[in-house]
């Protein structure tokens, strides 16, 4: 159950699994954790080359070691994730072997989609999701008064690796899709799968009253195209909410007449609902992520909102 992070609501020495960022808030969690303190910490350093990130990054590694903690650092490369991730597994066991049974607490903020789904599915593969604390800082806001959206242009359409493979032809295919503030690349992902039924999820309600209408104006012609039978509103900071708007939308059990595909371009907390959802499905449809050919930097997002507890130790 979502809830604001406030002192003493985190359990000491746990093992926290965190990311350097461009983006202010990969610092918020850190900077607001009081006298809490990990017992060790797994910093992932994405190697893409940004300068505000590299100065963030050291940030981060000066704070850790501030605080006494062990520290580990694992490189990640986007545009290569599975073996990334693989590259990492022998790190990532010993650090939560170390940690003996202590929580675990991941700090969302900041982590790409992609990763963050095998992160999720790589902890909870390893019977570790009731020991999982999840937490998530908020931006301050976007730099979208131009509406100039946040990436341009689609790479590639790949399955995230650890959940269900893309479905093959025997079955139509419905599409949901998760909007944020990608513009055109949501439409070429539509293009791309050609679904025989397609749910797109817009945020509401929002972070902010002042953003409302931001997602739409990004998305107008794709939103238009699907028409308003195929609109979903989605709480934008609610993982629970996601995942129950999600059981209405696909059903709660049993095989469907279409194959589904899951495309999360939303939020971290909607993305959180959207694992929430696979992890539990009878028939769990496929994640994609769309790779853009590159993100626009320049318009990110900027300062920190309020940091929260979107998962405690024992939810499911």
């Amino acid at each position: 159950m979502k809830r604001s992070l406030t002192a003493g609501c985190l359990p000491d020495d746990a093992l926290l699994v965190t990311c350097s960022s461009h983006e202010e808030r990969c610092k918020g969690f850190v900077s607001r954790s009081g006298s809490w303190s990990p017992g060790e910490v797994v910093l992932f350093h994405y190697d893409d080359h940004n300068p505000i990130r590299e100065r963030n990054h050291r940030h981060l590694e000066s704070a850790f070691r501030t605080m006494g903690c062990r520290l580990t650092v694992l490189g990640f490369t986007e545009a290569d994730a599975a073996t990334s991730l693989r590259d990492n597994m022998q790190d990532l066991r010993c650090a939560v072997d170390r940690a003996q049974g202590s929580a675990i607490v991941i700090d969302i903020s900041v982590f790409t989609k992609r990763h963050l789904l095998m992160m999720l599915r790589w902890l909870d593969d390893r019977d570790l999701w009731d020991r999982l604390y999840v937490v998530y800082s908020e931006p301050g806001d976007y730099l979208v008064s131009k509406y100039v959206p946040l990436s341009f242009g689609l790479a590639s359409l790949q399955q995230v690796p650890g959940f269900s493979a893309c479905p093959d032809l025997s079955r139509p295919v419905h599409l949901v899709m998760l909007l944020g503030y990608e513009g055109d690349r949501a439409l070429a992902v539509y293009e791309q799968i050609q679904p025989m039924k397609t749910t797109l999820a817009v945020p509401d309600p929002r972070y902010r009253p002042d953003w409302t209408g931001r997602t739409e104006r990004f998305n107008q012609d794709f939103l238009t195209l699907v028409g308003e039978q195929g609109i979903l509103k989605i709480d934008a900071l609610d993982p629970e909410a996601a995942s129950e708007a999600l059981y209405e939308v696909l059903g709660r059990s049993g095989r469907d007449d279409f194959a589904r595909i899951i495309c999360p371009l939303g939020t971290k907390p909607q993305t959180l609902g959207v694992y929430n959802y696979v992890r539990k499905a009878d028939d769990p449809p496929a994640v994609v992520y769309a790779d853009p050919l590159r993100y626009n930097h320049a318009f990110f997002s900027t300062g920190l909102g309020e940091t929260w507890i979107l998962k405690a130790a024992g939810d499911q």
